[in-house]
C-alpha cells in the first residue's frame, strides 16, 4: 500500500497534461505543486489501493507495469463487488490489450525522454453516460437495453489519446435522473445509498476498484455521491469540460465530473479533460488549463490559506442534520486554522422559474421514448411524464428561466465581489446517510437532499472533499467548496491545502467478500448513430454561449 505523501513531498512537472521524464527543479513552489512524486517515497503494496498521483510515479519509473495494476483492480472487483454492485459491464479483454500498449508507451517514453500524459497506464471507470464506440451503453435503464454506442464521447477520445486504461461503465441512477443508485451499495454500509446519480462511480473509487472515475453533475449527482462515499469530485466551470458523445440529463446544466479517491488526483483527471473540443463550441469560450495543469498538491506550511476569504451561507436549504452539521463546524474550524477568514453570507435565492426550464430540458431528450415509458423504473416513470407533458408550456416560460438563470449567475458572482470572497464552504449533503430506497422518485433537480443546485445555475466550479465521518451513523460527510466561474485552478489550489490537512481520503472501508456479477462484455459493430450516444435525441440541441456564465 501507498505510505502517505507528506506535503512536503509534493508534486511537479505536468505541462497541459503532459509529464516530463528526467529531473524537474524543485525550485519554486508552485513546480513542486504540479508533479508526481518521487518514485522512492511510493511503498509498493497492492496496486489498487494506490492513488492515482502514486500509482503514476510507479508507472513512469517502470517500477509498475499497467497490466499488474490492471490486475490488481479487476481481482479486488471481482473479489468484493458482489456487495457492492458498482459496475454494470467491465471490458477485461479490451483494458488488458490497452494496459500492454500503455506500457509500450511508458517503455519508450523511458527510452527516449520524451513527454507522455501522466494518465497513461491509469485504469477508469465511466459512468453509464459516456459513449465509447462498439461498447454498450445504456444509462443503467431498460429504455437502452441493447443499445451500441455509435462514437467516442469528447471525454473518452481525451482519454484515450492520453493512454488511460477503460474497465468498464459504473451504474447510473437511471438516465442520471435520480439521487439514490439504488442498484448500488455503499461501500461503507451496504444497506446505504452512494448517492446519486453518479453513485456507481463514487461507490467504485471507495472500494478501491478503481483509482479514476468520470461522473457527471447537473443537480450535485457528483458531489453528493462523493460526500456519501468519502471520495473526491470537481464540478468544473460549465463548458471548461466538452459534454459531447454524454447522455444528456439537461442541456444547459450538464456538467462532466471528474472523480477519485483525492482531489490531486482528480485535479490530475481534470488536467486531461479540459480544455477546447471542436464538437462542443461552447468549450472554446473559457479559460486555457493552466501551464503545468492543475495543481496537484498542497503548497504546506504553518498558515498556506493566510488572505483567503471563504463564506459560509447562513441560509442552506435544506439544513444538515445536526451530525452533519458538527462535522462541517470541524472542517470549518480546520481551514481558520489554516489561516482563512470565514464570514457569514446570504446566498441569491433560486428563482421558482427555473424548476420549469429544468423539465423542459429534460422532456426534450425523453421525448423520444414515450412509447417506452413501462421499460423506466415505476418512479422514473413519473418523472419522465411529468417532463415530457411540461413540453407543452408557453415558449414565454422557457425564456424567463433563462432571464431568471442569467440574473441568478449576476447576483452571485455580486456575492463574491460585495463580500471579497475566495471561496464559499457548504455542507456535501444535508442528510446524515441515506437507505438505498429511502429518496426513490426524487430528481437530482429537486435539491432535496443537499444545497447543490447554486453551483449548476450558477455554473461555477466546486470540489467536494471528504471532511470526516457521523458520530451518529459512521457514514461519510463531505463538504463543497465553491467559487467564481473560471476560478477553478485556485479553488482547486485551497482545496488542497485542507484535505492535506485532513486527509481523512485515505480512511478505507472495511469490504465483505462476495464475488462479482457483473457483464464481462468485448467491442461489438458501433450503433449508426447519428451521435455517439446511438440516441436521436442527443444529437438536437447545442449548448449555446448565452449560457456560459463568465465573470
Amino acid at each position: 500500500m501507498a505510505v502517505p505523501v507528506t506535503r512536503r513531498q509534493l508534486i511537479g512537472g505536468a505541462a497541459g497534461g503532459l509529464v516530463a521524464w528526467g529531473s524537474v527543479s524543485a525550485a519554486t513552489s508552485r513546480a513542486a505543486r504540479h508533479r508526481l512524486p518521487e518514485p522512492e517515497t511510493v511503498t509498493a503494496g497492492d496496486p489498487a489501493l494506490m492513488s492515482a498521483v502514486d500509482a503514476a510515479a510507479l508507472l513512469r519509473a517502470g517500477l509498475l507495469h499497467p497490466r499488474e495494476l490492471l490486475e490488481s483492480c479487476l481481482s479486488r472487483t471481482r473479489a468484493f463487488d458482489g456487495d457492492v454492485g458498482a459496475w454494470v459491464r467491465l471490458y477485461p479483454e479490451l483494458a488488458y490489450e490497452a494496459a500492454d500498449a500503455a506500457g509500450e508507451r511508458l517503455a519508450r517514453a523511458r527510452r527516449e525522454q520524451t513527454h507522455i500524459s501522466p494518465l497513461c497506464g491509469l485504469p477508469i471507470a465511466l459512468k453509464d453516460i459516456f459513449a465509447v464506440s462498439g461498447l454498450p451503453l445504456t444509462a443503467s435503464s431498460r429504455v437502452l437495453e441493447g443499445n451500441i454506442a455509435a462514437g467516442h464521447s469528447g471525454v473518452w477520445r481525451r482519454l484515450d489519446a492520453a493512454g488511460a486504461v477503460l474497465m468498464g461503465h459504473t451504474h447510473t441512477d437511471e438516465f442520471a435522473i435520480g439521487v439514490t443508485t439504488p442498484q448500488v451499495g455503499n461501500p461503507w454500509n451496504t444497506r446505504f445509498s452512494p448517492g446519486g446519480s453518479s453513485g456507481g462511480s463514487a461507490a467504485a473509487l471507495a472500494a478501491r476498484f478503481v483509482p479514476l472515475a468520470l461522473g457527471s453533475d447537473t443537480g450535485g449527482s457528483a458531489r453528493l455521491p462523493a460526500s456519501a462515499c468519502g471520495v473526491s469530485s470537481i464540478k468544473p466551470t460549465y463548458g471548461a469540460i466538452t459534454s459531447y458523445g454524454m447522455i444528456p440529463l439537461t442541456w444547459t446544466r450538464d456538467h462532466v465530473g471528474p472523480m477519485a479517491r483525492s482531489l490531486g488526483d482528480a485535479a490530475l483527471l481534470m488536467s486531461v479533460l479540459a480544455g477546447p473540443d471542436a464538437d462542443d463550441p461552447i468549450t472554446s469560450l473559457g479559460r486555457p488549463v493552466p501551464e503545468g495543469g492543475y495543481p496537484l498538491a498542497a503548497r504546506g506550511g504553518a498558515a498556506p490559506l493566510s488572505g483567503i476569504r471563504i463564506g459560509v451561507p447562513v441560509d442552506s436549504r435544506p439544513a444538515p442534520v445536526a451530525a452533519v452539521q458538527r462535522v462541517v463546524d470541524g472542517f470549518l474550524d480546520v481551514v481558520r486554522s489554516l489561516g482563512a477568514v470565514t464570514v457569514p453570507v446570504t446566498m441569491p435565492p433560486l428563482p421558482s422559474s427555473l424548476a420549469t426550464g429544468d423539465q423542459v430540458e429534460m422532456g426534450s431528450y425523453h421525448q423520444q421514448f414515450a412509447d417506452r415509458l413501462g421499460l423506466y423504473r415505476p418512479d422514473k416513470a413519473v418523472l419522465v411524464s411529468a417532463a415530457v407533458a411540461s413540453l407543452g408550456v408557453p415558449v414565454g416560460d422557457y425564456f424567463q428561466f433563462e432571464r431568471d438563470r442569467l440574473r441568478y449567475q449576476s447576483e452571485y458572482n455580486r456575492m463574491f465581489a460585495d463580500q471579497d470572497l475566495d471561496a464559499i464552504a457548504v455542507a456535501g449533503s444535508a442528510v446524515d446517510g441515506a437507505r438505498r430506497d429511502e429518496f426513490l422518485g426524487v430528481s437530482v433537480t429537486a435539491g432535496v437532499v443537499g444545497d447543490v443546485r447554486w453551483a449548476n445555475y450558477a455554473g461555477a466550479p466546486v470540489v467536494t472533499l471528504p471532511a470526516g465521518r457521523s458520530g451518529d451513523t459512521g457514514m461519510p460527510v463531505g463538504v463543497q467548496l465553491g467559487a467564481r466561474p473560471w476560478q477553478d485552478a485556485e479553488l482547486i489550489a485551497i482545496g488542497l491545502e485542507v484535505q492535506a490537512a485532513v486527509p481523512i481520503w485515505r480512511d478505507e472501508p472495511v469490504l465483505v467478500p462476495a464475488i462479482a456479477r457483473v457483464p464481462e462484455v468485448g467491442s461489438v459493430q458501433p450503433g449508426r448513430g447519428p451521435d455517439p450516444t446511438n440516441t436521436v435525441g442527443a444529437a438536437a440541441p447545442l449548448r449555446t454561449p448565452a449560457m456560459n456564465p463568465v465573470g
